[in-house]
Order: C-alpha cells, then structure tokens, then sequence
C-alpha cells in the first residue's frame, strides 16, 4: 500500500466522494462534517482565520491506496483508508498529531475511516508511514476514542511494534440506548415510576393541542429550526451564567453549514417543541442507518416547570424508533439523565504516542509530567471546594 500526505484544501477535497463512501453513512466520521471542521477551524478554505489556534496548524490526512493496477490504458488507485488528522505546532508542545473535529467541536467516535477487512493492513502501512517517512511530529494524541475501536487498537499495537512509546488514559464514556422494535417495548424496558412519568406527560402535554413537534425535512424550514436552536441554547446556557457554545463564530458556522449539508443527505435531525405557540425545546441530532446521534439541544429557560427537556426527549425518541432505528447515542458525557433513559455507558480511551526520537521523547516526558501537575491541581482544588 502507498500513503498520501494531503495538505491542501484543494487535495482534501477531491477526496469528498471517496471518503464518504469510506465513511459508510457515519456522520461524525464523513468528509461533510471533518473537512467542514477543518474549513472553520483551520483555515481550510484559505479564508479569513476564523480561530487564532488555527495558525498553528497544518493539514495532515493520511490517505492509504492499493498499489495502482493499470485499466483503460492508465494506472487506478483504489482509496483503502483514511487518518483524518491535522498537526498542531508549538515551541513548547512540538508538534502533535490530533484528529480533525477535537477541541470545542467535541467529536466523539473518530477512528482511521476504512472497511472493517482493511483494518490490519491500513493500521501497518500508516505506521510503517509515520515512523519511517514523517518525521516531523513529536508525539500523536487521540482522544475519545471507542474503547474497542480496532482500527486505533491495531494502529497503537504496530507502532509500539516500531519502539514507540504509547499510553492509554480513561475519558467521559459514550451513553447508548439500544431501542425497541415499539413504544410501548420501550416503555416496559424502564422503570415503573419513570413510565408512569412519561404515559401523564403524553397525556397531559404532549397529546394536546397546546402542544406542536416541528420536524425539518426541507431547506425551506431549515433557516427556522437553526435559529430557533441558536436562540434556545444560548438563552439557556446563559441563564446558567456560561457564554453558550454557539457564542463561539467558529462552532456556529462550523455546525450551520454541516447541518445543511446533512439535510441534503437525510442525516439531519433537526426539531423543535413549540407550547402554547412559542418554542419551549429544540433538538439537533444526527443518523445515520442505524443510530440517531444527540448532539445538541437547547430549552427556554422561562419555562423550566413545564419539563421541556424531558417532553422533546420523549418525541425524539418516538421518533428514532418510528425510522426503525436500533440505536439512540446520547454521545460523550456521564450526566445522570442518561441513566435515567436506560442508556448505557460505554468506554472511551485517549491514546498518547510518542515515536523512538530523543527530541520527541522529551517533549512526551515534559508533557506527562505537566498534565499529572495539571490533574493534581484540579483535584486538589475539587477537594478544596467540597471541604467548604
């Protein structure tokens, strides 16, 4: 196999058809949502700097082929496998591989983007890649990624094999509620109290007129549900005295022009909770063919005592089980309110790589004995606090 190094925007994007056919249907994994990532983070459009991070950083996707066969008179390289990654420089840190959509984005189930059958030859030919022909990064991270991920397990096995240094640290788990073929399957699954809570809300709320779900399924109402979701959120964000994440340009352009693009593929989820003719909830989820992703979601925080949280959850997940879904991904987090619905946790690991280098094994050993200071000073400040 041969490894690419794509560093422009203009590379990166012929490789949108390919990638999203990799992808299979994936949203946090496809080409709209990590090349989108890097046009608003990175300054892959070779646009305006829309984050001050980015000037440090540098297009990195490794892309693996099948050695070309030769047809209709040329060679044909078949794509086989994708490291979506960038490369972060500093003075102090060196350089640092990262995947495209970390940071404020929050991506959670990256992995190399590659047919399940490819996992062992593409996690050797990028490792034989990294440590026998780049050799300007000073160590790799990877975080939140799926506890059983093979692909990111074969890929740490082949560079330890290559004298590399690696370490694995326990991140937030991801919460998945594994759904019925029906409503009322679901309902029997949980417990009698929050069943009886859920059959008063329906009948009390959510089965009045009082009450409207507003489903986008068209560009026309698209502009409508995205500002009501900017507008929610924040509201409610700021009414817990944090700034909201859409008061970040960056992250509202980033999810306002992916979303509209995953409207155009039937992978958006986009909804709101009107009560008494305003918006009381508002949902933006993701799908793919068998999962639906809750990404993020706002609620009035002027009508908290109407439970509008809670009511939108319930028609989300109607909704998710109407489509035949057989998943519900509240994503990464360990709020209690997922127990609540029966997700369950799953593990997520971060993965630190440093290659057999001198300068890069101390820039490892600098970084390591920071991020211990910086875990016993949180801690100590947690203590600190509850001892108040």
């Amino acid at each position: 196999m041969h490894v690419q190094r794509i560093t422009s925007w203009v590379e990166l994007t012929a490789l949108e058809m390919e990638w999203n056919t990799l992808a299979a249907g994936m949203p946090l994994r496809s080409w709209d949502w990590l090349a989108t990532w890097w046009k608003h983070y990175g300054g892959g459009n070779s646009g305006p700097q829309e984050n001050i991070a980015a000037r440090s950083r540098e297009l990195c996707v490794l892309a693996i082929y099948r050695e070309p066969t030769f047809k209709h008179g040329g060679p044909v390289r078949e794509l086989m496998g994708i490291a979506p990654w960038y490369i972060d420089r500093s003075t102090v840190k060196g350089s640092v591989i990262r995947w495209l959509g970390d940071g404020e984005v929050c991506t959670d189930h990256l992995s190399l983007i590659c047919r399940p059958m490819e996992t062992q030859s593409v996690a050797a030919s990028l490792a034989k890649a990294l440590t026998e022909q780049l050799d300007d990064w000073d160590r790799i991270e990877l975080t939140a990624v799926d506890a059983s991920d093979e692909p990111i397990q074969s890929l740490v096995a082949e560079l330890a094999n290559r004298e590399c240094i690696t370490a694995t640290g326990i991140a937030d788990s991801v919460w998945i509620l594994d759904l019925p073929s029906s409503w009322d399957e679901y309902l029997a699954s949980i417990s009698k109290s929050h069943r009886k809570q859920i059959r008063q809300l329906q009948q009390r709320v959510l089965n009045k007129s009082r009450t409207h779900w507003h489903y986008v399924e068209s560009a026309a109402e698209f502009d409508a549900g995205w500002a009501i979701l900017v507008d929610l959120h924040q509201r409610r964000r700021m009414a817990l005295g944090e700034p909201g994440c859409f008061a970040s340009p960056a992250f509202h352009n980033f999810h306002r022009e992916t979303a509209r693009r995953l409207l155009d593929r039937g992978q958006l989820r986009l909804s709101w909770l009107k009560l008494d003719g305003s918006p009381a909830a508002v949902e933006y989820h993701l799908a793919d063919r068998t999962t639906v992703y809750a990404y993020q979601g706002g609620i009035d925080p002027n009508r908290l005592s109407d439970e509008p949280g809670r009511l939108s959850t319930i028609r989300c997940l109607m909704q998710a089980i109407q489509e035949q879904r057989r998943r519900f991904n509240f994503l990464r987090g360990d709020e209690a309110y997922k127990a609540h619905w029966r997700a369950v946790p799953r593990q997520v690991v971060n993965y630190r790589i440093v290659p057999n280098r001198r300068l890069a094994r101390w820039r490892g050993h600098v970084m390591t004995v920071a991020d211990t200071l910086n875990d016993w000073a949180r801690n100590t400040a947690q203590l600190v606090t509850s001892n108040r």
